[in-house]
């Protein structure tokens, strides 16, 4: 039991460390948000994942139809944003989010209910870039 607890605690501040790092060496969208390359239709996009005043936001490159809809889950809960054409990005969500923290979301992009693609991605915390030898 010791050995568990003992792990448990070494385990914590590795793993953050390791969570940091790997925000720190993301790819950061036009909006310093994760960059993630991903296919719909067998047509190559992108997708970044970030925020807008400390709610979720993603934006799809090129742009899904304006029908299209992101559902997020994460251990912040459940949300379905809607594509906003005048901004051109889905939501923001109405979670408020730390935007320094990194949470794993499940996301799932559909057209008139129809899958179009999902996948669990990291949303990488702002970064700090102090301090790094790298």
């Amino acid at each position: 039991i010791v050995v568990v607890i003992v792990g448990g605690i070494l385990f914590i501040p590795i793993f953050q460390h390791n969570l940091d790092e790997s925000a720190h060496d993301a790819r950061r969208g036009p909006n310093k948000g994760a960059l993630y390359d991903i296919s719909l239709a067998d047509t190559p996009h992108t997708i970044e994942l970030g925020w807008i005043a400390p709610a979720f936001s993603a934006v799809v490159t090129p742009a899904p139809a304006a029908d299209a809809t992101l559902e997020v889950t994460a251990d912040f809960g459940t949300e379905t944003l809607t594509w906003n054409v005048t901004e051109n990005r889905f939501g923001p969500g109405t979670t408020r989010l730390d935007p320094y923290a990194h949470a794993k979301v499940k996301l799932t992009l559909r057209q008139a209910g129809r899958v179009l693609w999902r996948d669990s991605l990291w949303l990488y915390g702002i970064h700090d870039t102090h301090g790094h030898g790298h």
